[in-house]
C-alpha cells in the first residue's frame, strides 16, 4: 500500500486516502461500524437487509438511476455485511471517481427504503437463507459461532432466520439506518488517482453537520460475558460427508497476542499445502479433502477453529489427529529455525495478498474503521520479527487445550 493521508471532518467522518497518481482505476468505500451483532434477536438479519436496500433508491435517485449512473461508465458498486461492520464500495475508472463517490455518499445519506422494493427484496433474502442452509460446509461455521457465543448477539448468523427477516419492516430499517449510518461512525476510504481536497469537499457537502457523540452499538455495550462451557454436539444432516469443527473463544482484535495466534494458525492450517494439519491428515493419511484452521478477531473477543470434511468412516481418526496436532503444538515449542521459516512463508503470503489492489483497499478501510490507523506490510513484518519461540509457546499452551474446545459435527 502506498503512502496514505488521513483527515477528520467537522461532521466526524474520518477519511483515509492512499494516493496512486495516474492509476487508471480508483477504489472508493464507506465503512460503517455496525453489523449483525448490533441487532436485537427479534430483528436478527436487519443489518444485512439494510445492505440490500441501500441500492433501492435515494431521495435524489431511483434504483435504476443509481445503477445507470455507475454501470454506464463501467464502474462497479458492491457491499457486504459482517458481524461488526457494513462496507459499501465502488471500483471505477479514475476519471469517474467523483461521480462514483457522489453515488456512495448519496446512498449513505439519503436512502429511502421504499416498501414496494422491500416486499421484493425480502423474498430474495429468504431464498439466500434457504440456499445457505443447503450448504453444510458453510452453515456449520454459523452454528458453531452460535454454540461458542451462545446467548450473545455475536453468535447470530449475519443473514438472520426466515422468522426474523419476516418480522423486519421498512420503518424498522429506517430507524436503524438513522441511528447507525451517521458520519461519526463511518470511514471513507479511497485508493487511486484522487486528492484529499476533492474527497473532503464532496464529503462535507453530503455531511455538513457538526459531530455529535455516537452511542456505543447496543450489542457491544459491556462486551461479552464469561465464555460458555465447551459443548460437543452431533447434528444429523442429509450429507455424504462428515463436517467437523472444533475450537474456542480467542483473543480480541486489540489483544497484543493476536499476531502470535495468527502466525500459529497459519502454521497449523493456513493456505499453504505444507500446513501441519494438511500434511498430516491429507498428504500422509489421505483422510480428508480439506482441512483448515482459522482465527477471527472481534472487538472484544475472537474465535479460533479447525474445520475438516471427511468420510463418516474416517471422521473419528481425523478428529483424533487434529486434537493430537494441537496438543503437540502446546507441548513442543517452535525452534528458532521453524519460526524463521514460518515468518518467511507468511511474509510471502502477505506480499501476494497486497498485490490484489481491491483486497488491500478493503483491508485498509476495515483497519481504519476499527483501529484508527492502517499498518503497512513493512510495519507488520517488523512486529512479526519480534515474536519469540517462548512467547508463541505461551500462546499455544493457553489456546490449544483440547479439553476446553467446543465440537460441532454434522454427519
Amino acid at each position: 500500500m502506498r503512502h496514505y493521508q488521513t483527515s477528520t471532518l467537522a461532521s466526524g467522518l474520518r477519511i483515509i486516502l492512499a494516493e496512486e497518481p495516474q492509476a487508471a482505476v480508483s477504489y472508493l468505500g464507506l465503512g460503517v461500524r455496525v453489523g449483525s451483532r448490533d441487532e436485537s434477536l427479534r430483528f436478527h438479519g436487519l443489518s444485512h437487509s439494510i445492505e440490500h436496500m441501500l441500492f433501492k433508491g435515494t431521495r435524489l435517485r431511483s434504483a435504476p438511476q443509481l445503477i445507470e449512473r455507475m454501470e454506464a461508465v463501467g464502474a462497479e458498486l458492491n457491499a457486504f455485511t459482517t458481524k461488526e461492520e457494513t462496507m459499501l464500495y465502488a471500483v471505477c475508472p479514475s476519471v469517474y471517481a467523483r461521480r462514483s463517490l457522489a453515488v456512495l455518499l448519496d446512498i449513505a445519506r439519503h436512502s429511502r427504503f421504499p416498501e414496494e422494493e422491500w416486499a421484493k427484496e425480502q423474498e430474495v433474502i429468504l431464498d439466500e437463507i434457504r440456499s445457505y442452509e443447503d450448504s453444510p460446509s458453510e452453515l456449520i461455521f454459523d452454528e458453531f459461532e452460535d454454540q461458542v457465543f451462545r446467548g450473545h448477539p455475536l453468535g447470530h448468523a449475519i443473514l438472520g432466520t426466515e422468522g426474523s427477516v419476516g418480522r423486519i419492516g421498512v420503518e424498522v430499517q429506517r430507524r436503524f439506518f438513522r441511528e447507525h449510518y451517521r458520519p461519526e461512525g463511518m470511514v471513507l476510504f479511497a485508493q487511486g488517482d484522487l486528492s484529499m481536497e476533492e474527497l473532503t469537499a464532496l464529503c462535507s457537502h453530503y455531511f455538513p453537520q457538526v459531530a455529535t457523540p455516537l452511542p456505543t452499538p447496543s450489542g457491544r455495550a459491556g462486551g461479552l460475558t464469561v465464555p460458555a462451557p465447551p459443548l460437543r454436539r452431533v447434528r444429523r444432516r442429509d450429507t455424504s460427508q462428515s463436517h467437523v469443527l472444533v475450537g474456542c473463544a480467542a483473543y480480541s482484535a486489540f489483544d497484543p497476542r493476536r499476531l502470535g495466534l495468527s502466525l500459529l494458525t497459519n502454521i497449523l492450517g493456513g493456505t499453504g499445502m505444507n500446513a501441519r494439519l494438511n500434511m498430516e491428515l491429507r498428504e500422509r493419511r489421505g483422510l480428508v479433502y480439506n482441512v483448515e484452521a482459522s482465527y477471527t478477531p472481534y472487538s472484544d473477543t475472537g474465535l479460533f477453529s479447525v474445520y475438516f470434511g471427511s468420510s463418516p468412516e474416517a471422521e473419528a481418526e481425523a478428529l483424533g489427529l487434529v486434537l493430537q496436532e494441537l496438543e503437540r503444538m502446546r507441548r513442543e515449542p517452535l525452534s528458532t529455525t521453524e519460526l524463521q521459516s514460518a515468518l518467511l512463508q507468511l511474509s510471502g503470503q502477505l506480499t501476494i495478498a497486497s498485490d490484489n489492489r481491491e483486497q488491500a483497499f478493503l483491508s485498509m478501510g476495515k483497519a481504519f474503521l476499527h483501529h484508527g490507523y492502517y499498518e503497512s506490510q513493512q510495519e507488520l513484518e517488523r512486529r512479526l520479527e519480534r515474536l519469540t519461540p517462548e512467547g508463541l509457546h505461551a500462546i499455544a499452551a493457553e489456546m490449544f487445550c483440547p479439553e476446553t474446545f467446543h465440537q460441532l459435527i454434522y454427519r
